[in-house]
């Protein structure tokens, strides 16, 4: 049995020379079939790929894990380089191979099959476009006139004369008789009756006189209908549907029999693989430059140039809305701007330890642990800042203590310390101590062990006093503690003041007055202005309670601070939020430009806001109360347009604006305290609209007054906020739906305003305009790529020296081969090992002749070659209802007046009958219905007559029945008249005998 096997693969060849021997010689070279010599096939693609930014710098060094959901990264600021690369990928066979086992027939020795092989194929294609545009547009006009002049005059004039006369006889005579005579069956009677009537009646009417009836109507009705209605319904669709079904069924049957009479032999069937070289390479390059766009800022005015890209790109839901928008008209909007949110009344700084704290109007202020660096509370930030550091020791200050208008300082040498607001001078005269206090009227005292040293002008007054702790109202008034006992100087006397127990440790003042103390087990106690009494710590009349504090400090208007001893701080907003007083300005018609804006804040917030308009002026919020006030103010120029607002928030009156900031087209104005290079609480997006009214609210704490809200009026294109915020919300990608659509025109025109001149390079920078080309090739990020000419050949070849195809610049060939299966079989027959067959001699059988092998085996079941086609779906949606409808016309009100006079003139009794025809008529009726009921009366009494014979007659005939019946024998007495007719009968034979057949008895 021989083995089949596959050709091996051809290699490549070299043509060689014709034959000039015999023509049956060997077969040319160049005629026999070759792979690998040519590819089959050769593809190319460009990718675009950016391979420099000359300067750049790297913002941050990768050290960790990268946050995708960061915002706010910058964006590509500078040129970059880059470059077109071509490759091209070649497809050259190199031969065939094995591939998967698909099948295996085993047989055994002289075993025959049959083999049927199914090899179908069906391949669908379906393309569908569907495009559908509906336009309804209804214009309807109707235009009803009627005017109706009606006069009606109706006169009906009569006069009559009438004599009636009526006269009427009536006789009416009526008799009836009856009588009856009944025997044996016979039965004699007679009615009779007369009735006669006689009625004479005369009816004379005369009727003389002059009855007048005249309508004169005279109506004139102008009535004009006019109704314009046009419905232009406009629809359009475009639906191609390209469908192609191609279906193969090859159905192949054959008969395997294994001849071999000694072995099993084993069919396999493997998968032809086709294998490929494929060389992939680097062909040309094309340099290009990326230019960086700043991000679009959607307006009014870049809308309607935007709109149908933008549209396009647009999820279906804003894509409507965005082409639903309207900038060419204009309309009044609300920005409803910014509402600050009240402050929570609780708040826990942790990582702030702090190794003292103080307050006073001034503010609130502390000595940081780790370092003893001073800082300061900002109120509008809600954080804990520096203050600067020059002149102060590298160990910095150990207490703190803010007074009227300067800030004092202990170091740890106890030497004390001033601050100007910019550097930390000595006191001048060398003062020390352990502490320093300074009252609201600058009375500034020091302490060590055992005195104190009051400030006198620019010298220190010595007292000998021992304390603990001091704390400074006033000149007038002092506290201090020593040992848990508290004392008061009232002018230059001390006097003791009963403590509570354990005693305080630790004084404060507010700025309203109220002194503070800590009890030695940490409780809050207090002493109220014009007061000498310790009383427990409250605010209002609720008792305050804190975790184990050390000091406590008031900054005013219910804001307090508590420190434990491990310096950790807790902030209290005791003072409510009062109410928020609205404010909406709305704009005048036809109102103009904005003119000027001014603004009025403090250090805590946003107090007052004015906007003036030619012939209105808006203000909200007042600039009354304490506090020193900032003024900003800008003067717009002539049809400056707002584009977005900025808003920071604070926490002045539990809750208000601290910072706003105006984007402008022509750059930005900032007001307030907090507006700065911060990120800003909320953004609003204007839209390009011009300022023409104020809104918001404003909130009162004491005397002071702040903005809690602010918006604006706006006057621009009719386009929805939302849809301008949903727009700048994702700008990025809405900016580079417009760049890679900008047309070349625009994009010539704007590049043809900038030069660039690569790093290195030589001679002056050309306007871009010149060398690039103004259809982008890419987009990435914020960057347009470009293709990048060069000014001349040689800068090219240079350029491309540079970047050959042996350098990693560009990358070298790469080389690999690629199988890939094929629709082809190829069958493998193995013989079995073992041996089957028995030995032969000639004592056995052996002759295979005289017992052939059948190699025909049982058939196979008809194959079912049917279609397996499926139905695609190519049905069109149907189109909506249209909206377009007309209007019903109202029909107008007839004119009633003539309708009314006719039917009066129509009426048949209009006027009253004198004549008396009627009452005569019923008169001679009633005489003549007289006359007939007395013939009714007399037959009706004939009747009764003739009724009573009848049944007189009857009780005789009943008579005679009776005393018939007691003749007949016993037994057979008739029950009834039917007895009776036969007993009649039977008298009638005269002998007496029943001749009926039915009687049998004698």
């Amino acid at each position: 049995m021989e083995r089949l096997t596959m050709p091996a693969a051809q290699n490549g060849q070299q043509p060689t020379k014709p034959a000039t021997g015999p023509l049956d010689g060997a077969t040319p070279a160049d005629l026999l079939p070759a792979s690998g010599d040519h590819p089959v096939e050769i593809v190319r693609y460009q990718s675009v790929v950016l391979t420099d930014i000359p300067g750049a710098k790297p913002a941050r060094k990768l050290t960790g894990a990268i946050d995708l959901g960061e915002e706010n990264l910058p964006f590509y600021d500078r040129p970059a380089e880059g470059m077109i690369v071509t490759t091209e990928q070649s497809w050259a066979v190199k031969g065939v191979t094995l591939g998967r086992l698909l099948h295996s027939l085993a047989l055994a020795p002289g075993e025959s099959t049959r083999v049927a092989v199914v090899d179908w194929e069906r391949r669908t294609r379906g393309t569908g476009t569907e495009a559908t545009s509906e336009k309804d547009q209804l214009t309807s006009r109707t235009d009803q006139d009627r005017s109706i002049s009606e006069v009606a005059n109706t006169i009906a004039q009569e006069q009559q004369h009438g004599t009636s006369s009526m006269q009427q006889a009536s006789t009416s005579s009526s008799k009836g008789g009856g009588g009856g005579v009944a025997l044996f069956g016979v039965n004699l009677g007679g009615t009779w009756s007369n009735s006669s009537n006689s009625g004479f009646a005369t009816n004379v009417v005369r009727s003389t006189g002059i009855r007048s009836v005249a309508s004169d109507a005279a109506q004139q009705i102008s009535a004009r209908t006019q109704q314009v209605a046009t419905a232009a319904r406009s629809r359009h669709m475009t639906v191609v549907r390209e469908t192609s079904q191609s279906e193969k069924e090859q159905v192949t049957t054959r008969v395997v029999t294994n001849y071999n009479h000694m072995h099993a032999l084993s069919v396999q069937y493997y998968e032809v693989v086709q294998v490929y070289e494929v060389t992939t390479k680097p062909v040309t390059a094309e340099r290009c430059l990326f230019i960086p766009l700043q991000e679009l800022s959607f307006t009014h005015n870049n809308l309607q140039r935007y709109k149908e890209v933008l549209a396009s790109v647009a999820p279906k839901d804003w894509a409507t809305r965005i082409r639903d928008a309207n900038p060419l008209e204009s309309t009044v909007r609300k920005l409803e701007g910014c509402t600050a949110a009240e402050a929570p009344a609780n708040q826990l700084f942790e990582g702030i330890d702090l190794l003292d704290l103080a307050a006073s109007a001034m503010g609130v202020y502390g000595v940081r642990k780790l370092d003893g660096a001073p800082v300061r509370f900002d109120s509008v930030a809600r954080q804990w800042n520096p203050l600067p550091t020059t002149g102060l020791p590298a160990s910095g200050l150990k207490r703190i203590a803010p007074g009227k208008d300067k800030v004092w300082g202990v170091r740890p040498d106890n030497r004390l310390m001033i601050f100007d607001g910019t550097t930390w001078h000595t006191d001048p005269h060398g003062a020390a101590g352990l502490g320093v206090a300074s009252g609201s009227d600058g009375t500034t005292i020091h302490w060590n062990a055992s005195e104190i040293y009051q400030q006198v002008g620019i010298n220190w007054q010595k007292s000998v006093v021992a304390v603990d702790d001091l704390a400074v109202v006033n000149n007038e008034r002092v506290w201090y503690c020593k040992d848990g006992k508290t004392f008061e100087r009232t002018g230059t006397t001390w006097t003791e003041r009963p403590a509570p127990a354990p005693g305080i440790v630790s004084l404060t003042v507010a700025p309203d007055g109220v002194i503070w103390g800590v009890t030695g087990d940490k409780k809050i106690m207090m002493v109220e202005p014009g007061s000498s009494t310790w009383t427990p710590g409250k605010i209002g009349t609720a008792p305050m309670t804190a975790a184990v504090p050390v000091k406590i400090v008031s900054a005013g208007g219910g804001e307090f601070w508590l420190m434990n001893d491990k310096g950790v701080l807790y902030r209290l907003l005791t003072a409510p939020r009062e109410a928020l007083t609205a404010f909406d300005d709305p704009p005048p018609p036809e109102s103009g430009w904005p003119t000027k804006i001014d603004v009025w804040w403090d250090n805590a917030g946003i107090r007052s806001v004015r906007l003036v308009i030619p012939g209105h002026t808006y203000r909200c919020g007042d600039t009354g109360g304490s506090g020193v006030l900032q003024h900003g103010s800008y003067d717009f120029k002539a049809g400056e347009k707002l584009l977005s607002v900025d808003y920071w928030t604070g926490t002045a009156a539990r809750g208000s604006l601290a910072g706003l900031r105006l984007t402008l087209q022509t750059g930005m104005v900032s007001f307030g305290p907090a507006a700065g290079p911060t990120t800003p609480d909320l953004t609003e997006d204007a839209g390009g609209a011009a300022i023409c009214g104020l809104l918001g609210s404003t909130v009162r704490t004491g005397s002071r007054t702040y903005i809690a809200a602010l918006g604006f009026h706006l006057r621009g294109g009719k386009v929805p906020q939302a849809v301008l915020d949903h727009l700048n919300d994702n700008r990025r990608y809405y900016s580079q739906a417009v760049w890679a659509n900008a047309d070349e025109l625009t994009l010539s025109r704007i590049l043809a305003n900038y030069s660039y001149l690569p790093p290195g390079g030589k001679g002056d920078a050309v306007p871009l305009g010149m060398l690039l080309d103004p259809k982008p090739v890419a987009a990435t990020g914020n960057y347009l790529g470009f293709r990048w000419n060069f000014s001349s050949e040689q800068d090219r070849q240079d350029w491309l020296k540079a970047r050959s195809a042996d350098s990693t610049i560009l990358g070298k060939s790469v080389t690999a081969k690629v199988g890939i299966a094929t629709n082809g079989v190829f069958a493998e027959a193995v013989l079995g090992r073992a041996n089957a067959a028995e030995k032969i001699d000639l004592t056995r059988f052996w002759n295979w002749k005289d017992s052939p092998i059948p190699i025909l085996p049982t058939d196979i079941a008809a194959v079912s070659t049917g279609t397996r086609n499926q139905e695609v779906d190519v049905k069109v949606a149907q189109l909506g209802a249209s909206e377009a409808k007309f209007q019903t016309i109202a029909a107008l009100p007839d004119p009633a007046a003539t309708q009314a006079a006719m039917q009066v003139l129509s009426t048949a009794n209009l006027f009253k009958d004198i004549a008396g025809a009627a009452e005569m008529s019923q008169m001679l009726s009633k005489g003549i219905e007289a006359a007939a009921n007395n013939d009714k009366d007399a037959g009706a009494r004939a009747n009764e007559a003739m009724k009573t014979a009848a049944e007189h007659q009857q009780k005789m005939a009943t008579i005679a029945v009776e005393a018939a019946s007691k003749l007949v024998p016993a037994g057979k007495a008739a029950s009834s008249l039917s007895a009776l007719g036969g007993m009649m009968n039977q008298a009638s034979n005269g002998n007496g005998s029943n001749t009926s057949d039915d009687s049998e008895e004698k």
